[in-house]
């Protein structure tokens, strides 16, 4: 049941959101997350098939930060985190077997109404003092006294009412490029050719960058029980090929991104692609609008109005990292609590 008044209402369940009402609950705040997705984590969010799982966002991340180095410690105990040796980037962190889990841990404490989509929010300029009123669709109004608001900056900007202008500016000047993400299953029996003498396949992921393709990781699992391993694909297309589809419905080019990654495959001998069945189990495709910040917001602009009790947050005013998306959610919890 929805409290009649919040004390802070987060805007997005991704890791600036997270981030924001773990901080707050932490000040004994209550605290409500409004996001119009189906699950929590943004770019670390896990779709999940019965045979198959994919972390169709980002794939790995690093650590620099106390606070998040602490969280991401105490999931390497709890083994939803694993540690992965990247070739160019060195020890990153990785989801074990996906993000789900440690997404899971970290939004336990926190009150999130998934699936809704905020409309409008709304506070007479010249009475600060009252509560926001923040529409959702199909949901009755809920009100609160403070509000973050952690979605990409485009979608920040459309939101904020129209006499916050320096925080309107602050929106307007960050930068993204897209990403179309093509998510790919395979089923495939244990004996088939594709393993003898090649068993170690199982238990390492398959990183692929090439042409088309600026990123890729295929992931095997299997089961003894129905004699067949599983082959969960996750294909990131380059920003070049990502800007130039993003309009365009993602089934159009998900079998030719597919295709391209079993040619890069067989071309560099890494297991053989010709026994892979012809009719693939599972072939979706996802588009990330606002997938990487290629420019933040400058560091001189407003990120907080304390008179009218409003801040943003998100990785487009810190950097494009996951851990820069959990400084800036702590931050802009930070600067709307009582100062002592």
């Amino acid at each position: 049941m929805l409290k009649h008044i919040y004390d802070f209402v987060v805007i997005g369940s991704g890791i600036s959101g997270i981030s924001a009402a773990n901080t707050l609950i932490k000040n004994k705040k209550q605290v409500l997350i409004l996001d119009k997705a189906r699950n929590s984590g943004g770019r670390l969010s896990t779709r999940f098939h019965p045979k198959f799982s994919f972390d169709h966002g980002a794939q790995f991340f690093t650590t620099k930060d106390k606070e998040f180095s602490q969280i991401v410690q105490k999931a390497l105990q709890t083994k939803d985190i694993a540690i992965f040796d990247h070739p160019e980037k060195g020890t990153v962190y990785m989801g074990n077997p996906v993000f789900r889990p440690f997404i899971s841990k970290l939004t336990g404490p926190l009150e999130i109404m998934q699936n809704a989509l905020v409309t409008h929010i709304q506070k007479p300029e010249d009475r600060p003092d009252e509560h926001w009123s923040i529409s959702i669709a199909d949901v009755p109004a809920v009100f609160s006294k403070n509000i973050i608001l952690t979605m990409p900056a485009t979608q920040a900007n459309v939101l904020l009412p129209s006499y916050l202008k320096k925080l309107k500016h602050t929106t307007s000047q960050a930068i993204y490029e897209p990403c179309i993400s093509i998510l790919a299953g395979v089923e495939v029996p244990l004996s088939s050719s594709i393993f003898p003498g090649n068993t170690k396949l199982l238990d390492k992921p398959i990183l692929l960058q090439k042409g088309n393709i600026s990123w890729s990781i295929a992931k095997w699992s299997c089961s003894n029980e129905n004699n067949t391993a599983y082959l969960s694909v996750v294909i990131h297309s380059t920003p070049e090929f990502s800007s130039k589809h993003i309009e365009q419905d993602v089934i159009n080019f998900s079998n030719c991104l597919w295709e391209e990654w079993k040619s890069h495959i067989k071309t560099d001998d890494i297991f053989k692609v010709s026994a892979l069945p012809k009719n693939i189990s599972y072939l979706k495709g996802h588009k990330w609008r606002y997938a990487r910040v290629t420019k933040t917001a400058d560091q001189k602009c407003e990120r907080t109005n304390q008179k009218h009790s409003i801040a943003v947050a998100g990785d487009w005013l810190e950097g494009p990292r996951i851990e820069s998306a959990w400084i800036s959610g702590r931050n802009a919890a930070i600067s709307l609590l009582p100062q002592d």
